[in-house]
């Protein structure tokens, strides 16, 4: 009998060893969500055709001054994140919420410094214009001569075309003549 239980123990000790190997010789699975890592410096073209990158300009009060690839939908606080801003940055004068358009040059001013003149996005009128490649179609609606249709008709042509890259392309969205174009220009940005 005392062979018999040596015979046993022997068994389920190789048994044991042997489960444990095949477990560590399995491969971990791979993880099934993608993650996006925004780098500095990395320009690629878009991946998709629902999920556009965009490459924007950070410089002034910035640690690392430099081109920055995020994802379509990305804010200015986003980005600002890369960039690290130095202690004398002052970013309360600019709007961290504001999604990025792809182009976009962002200064971020010194405190006490006045803001510089940037191309960063705008939507709204009072500042010099509503940045058609990134407003609402309630921001739209601000801009004289554009209603509801006129709105959704710019919206649609976005999706279907992306960012328009003149002021002149906004001819081809349906109801913009050249006199539309025209009235509608003081109160527009296009890159």
């Amino acid at each position: 009998m005392e062979r018999w239980k040596q015979l046993v123990i022997g068994l389920l000790v190789v048994l044991f060893l042997g489960v444990g190997y095949l477990f560590y010789q399995k491969e971990p699975e791979q993880r099934m969500v993608d993650e996006f890592v925004m780098e500095p410096n990395e320009v690629t073209p878009t991946t998709s055709p629902e999920r556009m990158e965009l490459v924007v300009y950070v410089t002034g009060a910035v640690e690392s001054p430099n081109l920055y690839t995020v994802p379509e939908g990305a804010r200015v606080g986003d980005v600002l994140s890369l960039a690290v801003l130095t202690d004398e940055a002052d970013p309360e004068q600019l709007n961290l919420a504001q999604l990025l358009v792809d182009g976009v040059k962002i200064i971020v001013p010194k405190k006490g410094e006045t803001p510089i003149s940037q191309d960063s996005p705008s939507t709204e009128v009072e500042t010099n214009g509503v940045h058609v490649n990134s407003a609402t179609k309630e921001e739209l609606m601000t801009v004289p001569g554009i209603g509801p249709a006129k709105a959704e008709a710019i919206l649609n042509h976005l999706k279907a075309n992306g960012p328009f890259k003149t002021y002149e392309a906004l001819g081809d969205v349906k109801g913009f003549g050249e006199k539309t174009l025209e009235s509608m220009k003081p109160y527009l940005l296009v890159p």
